[in-house]
């Protein structure tokens, strides 16, 4: 192996928000004093999942408040990493934002989604420590976990996900998914 391409994480650094960005930050210092090339493909958190935060009652509960987020698309994400593939030596040493074509608050992510999946979805605020005792009570989880569920809201409330790039374009040449594209497909 001579090049890796690592998916890692949109503000992948020791200070990121979303504690995962954090272990993101870490592999990436490892593989660039690895002496292998590297491209790193840093996704924002995925469009297409976000719905899936909803519990059984439509609810998506965080204290993430008007926070936005550039959810990128998974698909589009998987056609970035193979646009990369195919040519990896034409970006060794670049990194890439992943994102979706704009930025939405919680409360817009459930609102479309609602139309789309016909499913009433709803973003209910909360505050984080109301967040870790309810995500306490319902999981049997590690500190870990509980610390990056968490960190996904708060990662959206402090803007750390806001930035829209256009690295799905530059990569793929074409735009990236809109949260309707991505939900249904």
């Amino acid at each position: 192996v001579g090049h890796v391409v690592y998916t890692s994480f949109a503000g992948a650094s020791a200070e990121a928000t979303f504690t995962l960005g954090r272990d993101h930050a870490d592999t990436e210092e490892a593989l660039r004093g690895s002496g292998l090339a590297t491209t790193f493909l840093r996704d924002s958190f995925y469009l297409d999942v976000l719905p899936l935060f909803a519990d059984e009652q439509g609810v998506i509960r965080g204290p993430a408040g008007a926070g936005r987020v550039a959810a990128v698309a998974r698909a589009d994400v998987a056609d970035a990493a193979v646009a990369e593939l195919r040519d990896p030596a034409a970006n060794a040493g670049a990194a890439y934002t992943l994102t979706g074509p704009e930025a939405l608050t919680l409360t817009e992510v459930a609102a479309r989604a609602s139309t789309v999946l016909r499913r009433r979805l709803r973003f209910e605020d909360e505050t984080v420590e109301a967040a870790y005792a309810w995500r306490r009570e319902r999981y049997a989880a590690e500190q870990w976990q509980l610390d990056a569920w968490v960190s996904t809201y708060t990662a959206i409330r402090d803007g750390s996900l806001a930035e829209v790039t256009d690295d799905v374009r530059r990569l793929t040449g074409r735009a990236p998914r809109t949260l309707e594209e991505a939900l249904a497909r």
